[in-house]
């Protein structure tokens, strides 16, 4: 029994041996295991329970908080108690106030500072198209039940994979030390003992025949004792056929150390000239890389003032007509106006990129779709920018026209779909296709256009710019009139 649990040199718990190692790592491995998927499991519980209280906190802002407001207006402060309190009886409510500019006008609860979740619902009463303020629903929704679940889920998930892991890492621990291990042993001292002299004695190990990786070790032991034996002879008459050819490789020496003397010479005078062909090329490459710096800051300098030019024009043009009374033609100047500006707008994106030749698409996107909506005076609660935008970079070529087309697709949602303050949505979506082609859809969901209207052959001068741009980029467009106007284009990336 004794020499399962031990061999000569080393016990089976001691830290150095393989199976005190790999015990220590199963162990260490499933900790890590165990502490992870506790944690994950903790934190998937934790936001489980955070998002029942925020689904109460929903249900009493559909449920409670118009009956509060109806009471407050009607001042009846008796059904607005019962109200508070019918908010506290959920669960892990703990305190609900209102807040009035004058200070608390009515509590209910035990008001509490540490583990809480706090939502403030403002209360506005709507009377013959006109908004009150009436002050501010204040509610704190306690955390303690929710970390007292947690704890309890901890030390069991702890305590049960503790007993597990120790239970399964002590059989390994003896499996290990029974049919590895101490067999390792004995090849160990068998290995030490191992001289030329004593290579006659084969490896024999105490247990049963059995063929196993084992069984393979000792015969590749055997067969490597047999071939030692062999080499150890062949090496003793090597050894006399070496010492002989020992003096001729003196011999050799001596030659050999004449020509490298020789040969260092050479090297010596093509490594000065080596040198000094790096020194020129390093004088060329400065060169070249000076050059190329100075013309990309003078074509930073073009875009800039291109951009500089077409303000001036904008300005001009706005100097020009700003006393016109006209509201067609200043509708019109103001169109020409913001298409300049998209146009700039690409320039000035192109000076700020770090490559002089493509644009973020998305981010320009972004940029002229915000611009387009701060310039028409339109909120984000009448209209609504919803933007699905794959990261990619255009040329210049590509830009120009696709800002255009979206400025111009915008501006018209804007002007007809959302007119007389109606609210609604505009969505962009951008996508990288198959072939380096881009698709391209700017959809709202407006009353779209009349039925009579034929877009295809529309003296609008913006549906007419919107033909020749997507010709200009060679792709195939249409524009569906279900649900609001959607007007789709498929481009390639690269135009010739």
């Amino acid at each position: 029994m004794n020499t399962l649990f031990s061999t000569r040199n080393h016990r089976i718990f001691d830290r150095q041996t393989i199976s005190s190692r790999l015990i220590i790592f199963i162990l260490l491995a499933s900790s890590l295991i165990t502490l992870l998927g506790t944690a994950y499991q903790l934190y998937t519980d934790y936001r489980r329970d955070v998002g029942l209280i925020e689904e109460r906190m929903v249900q009493i802002q559909s449920s409670y908080l118009r009956g509060i407001v109806n009471s407050l207006w009607m001042t009846d402060l008796r059904q607005a108690e019962v109200l508070l309190e019918g908010v506290v009886q959920l669960p892990d409510m703990e305190y609900v106030e209102i807040q009035s500019p004058e200070g608390v006008w009515l509590k209910y609860g035990k008001e509490i500072e540490e583990q809480v979740l706090e939502y403030r619902f403002p209360l506005r009463y709507l009377h013959q198209a006109e908004e009150f303020d009436l002050g501010e629903l204040r509610i704190l929704a306690s955390l303690d039940d929710v970390y007292a679940r947690l704890w309890d889920k901890l030390l069991i998930i702890l305590l049960t994979q503790a007993i597990k892991t120790f239970l399964i890492s002590g059989f390994i621990l003896v499996l290990v030390q029974l049919l590895i291990t101490r067999h390792l042993g004995s090849m160990a001292r068998y290995a030490h003992e191992v001289t030329p002299e004593k290579l006659d004695a084969p490896l024999i190990l105490q247990r049963k025949t059995r063929n196993d990786e084992l069984n393979e070790v000792v015969v590749a032991f055997n067969r490597m004792r047999k071939s030692l034996q062999d080499y150890y002879q062949q090496l003793r008459s090597e050894l006399t056929r070496r010492t002989a050819a020992e003096k001729e490789l003196l011999d050799y020496k001596n030659k050999l150390e004449e020509q490298v003397v020789e040969r260092t010479d050479e090297l010596r005078t093509a490594n000065q000239n080596l040198l000094e062909e790096i020194n020129e090329r390093s004088q060329a490459e400065k060169r070249l890389t000076a050059s190329l710096q100075e013309k990309e800051v003078l074509l930073q300098e073009v875009h800039h003032r291109v951009k500089n030019n077409m303000q001036i024009i904008s300005s001009m043009l706005r100097l020009q007509f700003r006393n016109i009374k006209d509201e067609h033609l200043e509708s019109l100047m103001s169109e020409l106006q913001q298409r300049i500006h998209t146009m700039s707008l690409v320039h000035e994106k192109l000076y700020q990129s770090t490559s002089l030749s493509h644009i973020d698409l998305p981010d320009f996107i972004r940029h002229l779709s915000q611009e387009l909506l701060s310039s028409f005076g339109v909120s984000a609660d009448q209209v609504s920018l919803k933007l699905d935008l794959e990261p990619m970079t255009l040329d210049v070529n590509c830009t120009i026209p696709c800002g255009l087309i979206i400025n111009e697709l915008i501006t018209n949602s804007l002007k007809y779909a959302f007119a007389e303050e109606r609210k609604g949505g505009i969505e962009i979506r951008l996508q990288m296709l198959e072939n380096q082609r881009v698709f391209l859809s700017v959809c709202d969901d407006g009353p779209g256009l009349p039925a009579e209207t034929n877009w295809k052959h529309s003296h609008s001068t913006g549906i007419r710019l919107i033909h020749i741009l997507s010709e200009q980029l060679k792709g195939e467009y249409k524009l569906k009139n279900d649900n609001g106007t959607c007007f789709e284009l498929i481009f390639r990336e690269e135009n010739e």
